[in-house]
């Protein structure tokens, strides 16, 4: 037994051909066969070119590919949808300030919608854009589930600038101007490059925090120190450099016998010997050496 092929059926026609009297020679039969057979591959090849060069001008006319592509796209999360790979919950962990129809609103989503059809990246990029969203983190967990991991802005201080006040991070971002009423037992920073500078200051000024909670603002002065400002009303003028010293003068000073803050409005210590006191009305100018 053997394998049979089409060209088995016409052996015995081309046997007795050969064997007819007056019949051309076999050679001419062959040659004519063979330019018929090279026509028709040059023919295929022609119609296969053709084809390609036809796809390739259809797909580089604009908005073919992309509409190749979208098409491609839908069908593919139809497909997965009706397996049932669809959004059916979303989980959000972190979040206080931020309010959760703003977390839903920035992940653009909704319950049905096809899970592999949502974009992490995109939507982290939206949640980052919130006032209170320090950083994100987005996972889909398949076959339905959007987890959400938020790290929230800690409030920092009130920035004063250009007449407008907003509520500020360490890191001197902006949160919002909005919550600044219910954020109001925070300093008040004061300056162009104020909210730059503070963190270093604060750093300093917390050393001896029942001083530092009596701080109601710091005045970034000519973008070189500090004027700070206390509720009694007393202003403290530091010096350009060394805050660090001014800060332990200034404790040393407050807490001398007879030298209380709410006999003066104001203690320079810009210069490094001395400190200026400025007595409030009724009262003598001092000077004192430290």
């Amino acid at each position: 037994m053997r394998q049979l092929s089409f060209n088995d059926r016409l052996a015995p026609r081309r046997a007795a051909a050969g064997n007819r009297p007056g019949r051309p020679r076999r050679g001419r039969t062959a040659w004519l066969r063979g330019l018929r057979q090279r026509a028709r591959l040059l023919v295929g090849w022609g119609v296969v070119v053709g084809v390609v060069v036809a796809g390739g001008w259809w797909l580089v006319q604009p908005g073919n590919g992309a509409m190749l592509t979208t098409g491609a796209r839908q069908i593919f999360l139809r497909a997965t949808a009706g397996m049932g790979m669809t959004v059916e919950n979303v989980y959000s962990l972190g979040h206080r300030e931020a309010k959760p129809e703003a977390i839903l609103a920035a992940l653009e989503i909704n319950r049905g919608d096809p899970i592999l059809g949502f974009a992490p990246t995109q939507a982290r990029t939206r949640l980052l854009a919130l006032d209170w969203v320090e950083s994100a983190i987005i996972e889909r967990r398949l076959p339905n589930t959007i987890r959400v991991n938020i790290v929230e802005r800690r409030p920092f201080a009130l920035w004063q600038h250009d007449r407008h006040i907003t509520l500020v991070d360490r890191g001197g971002a902006i949160i919002n101007a909005r919550d600044v009423p219910r954020f109001g037992h925070l300093p008040l920073i004061v300056g162009a490059d104020a909210p730059a500078k503070a963190p270093a200051l604060f750093d300093i000024l917390r050393t001896e925090p029942d001083l530092f909670h009596r701080l109601v603002s710091a005045v970034w002065v000519g973008s070189r120190r500090w004027d700070l400002h206390f509720d009694s009303g007393l202003l403290v003028r530091f010096p350009e450099i060394g805050a660090a010293t001014a800060w332990r003068r200034l404790v040393r000073l407050l807490g001398a016998d007879g030298l209380r803050e709410e006999r003066f409005v104001s203690i320079d210590l810009r210069l490094p010997d001395r400190a200026i006191l400025g007595p409030r009305r009724g009262g003598a100018m001092d000077g004192s050496s430290t």
